[in-house]
């Protein structure tokens, strides 16, 4: 998904959040990060994303998320897009999206960027 926003696959380190974890969304094919104190969500941190890089993702993102910084077990923070809202009690898995479900989300990903493109080109943005 990184790659079809932003054309590259930043640096990044993998990183996990005790008291976090990612979980299924009711009627989404992507996780939201909650709090749980009996979890530690795995991930990573990118960490040479540009300001533009920064605008696509915050564009991209569902407006429910929240940012927040996000403390990691190696004693430093992180922002994390968190989910305010209900969530499934399923953890979500980078395997909950494989084969036609990925592609498809691949495929959203990269008309949202196409679109988004085409409306800052008309702004006199990008």
């Amino acid at each position: 998904m990184v790659r079809t926003l932003i054309d590259r696959v930043p640096a990044a380190q993998e990183v996990s959040a005790p008291g976090w974890r990612a979980a299924h969304l009711p009627d989404l094919p992507y996780p939201g990060l909650v709090r749980d104190d009996d979890a530690e969500a795995r991930g990573r941190v990118y960490t040479d994303l540009t300001e533009d890089e920064w605008g696509v993702f915050d564009a991209f993102e569902d407006p429910t998320y929240v940012v927040e910084p996000v403390h990691l077990s190696s004693g430093r923070a992180g922002l994390a897009y968190v989910w305010p809202h209900e969530v499934l009690p399923a953890s979500w898995h980078p395997g909950s999206l494989e084969g036609a479900e990925r592609q498809a989300y691949l495929d959203r990903c990269a008309r949202w960027r196409s679109r988004w493109e085409d409306r800052a080109r008309g702004n006199g943005q990008h």
